[in-house]
């Protein structure tokens, strides 16, 4: 078993939505309950599996093969992935739950000044967007709509844990946090650029590189 500490940076704008809204926000970015936003580990699970899949098909299946990858991620007979992700946060998990404690305590000493939705505001932003007709060259009535998003710069960490450890898995892992770019909605806006690098076992990524370079 071996533990991976990654980073997951924000390079443009990311619009991390989860489905809800209010009669503000038309879409919103998942956030925990203190206001903070975050990146979900299922979501994050899904984007390392397509990326994996993208390699394996650019590479001609040269470095791992796709019935490497579906074992790897659970989508075999026993649909038991061979690794666990926790959600990432804007902290390492000691900072994390530190921060939290200094949030709850703002909270409650200046109650209705320091709410989840102040805290958001400081990692986020509101984008605008409207439709344009196309005979008329104007703004679509009732096309306006907002959406909120990450700041461009917000870094993530969190850890992978890796109960099979094999060169296989270790090679599926790393090439598809090195090929990972994108997550996200509104990537033909501007959104949704990201970085992966890993904190920790920096020497088993070089070796790794330099086997598929």
């Amino acid at each position: 078993m071996k533990t991976f500490e990654i980073k997951i940076k924000a390079k443009s704008p990311l619009q991390l939505g989860y489905g809800k809204a209010d009669v503000i926000i038309d879409t919103e970015v998942v956030h925990d309950k203190y206001g903070m936003p975050y990146f979900p580990a299922k979501r994050f699970k899904g984007l390392l599996y397509e990326s994996a899949l993208e390699l394996a098909e650019i590479s001609g299946e040269k470095w791992f093969k796709v019935s490497d990858i579906k074992k790897m991620f659970g989508q075999g007979k026993d649909g038991t992935a061979q690794f666990r992700i926790n959600n990432f946060y804007l902290k390492k998990p000691e900072e994390y739950a530190e921060i939290c404690r200094d949030w709850q305590y703002l909270n409650n000493k200046y109650r209705g000044f320091f709410t989840p939705y102040s805290v958001l505001n400081l990692y986020t932003d509101i984008r605008y967007q409207t439709t344009i007709e196309k005979e008329t060259g104007t703004t679509k009535e009732g096309s306006l709509h907002n959406m909120r998003v990450i700041d461009a710069g917000t870094e993530f960490f969190g850890e992978l844990v890796l109960f099979t450890e094999n060169d296989v898995n270790l090679k599926i892992l790393i090439l598809a946090l090195k090929n990972l770019r994108f997550a996200g909605a509104k990537r033909n806006r501007g959104c949704g650029r990201i970085s992966c690098e890993l904190l920790s076992n920096m020497d088993l990524e070089k070796k790794i590189m330099k086997e598929v370079i």
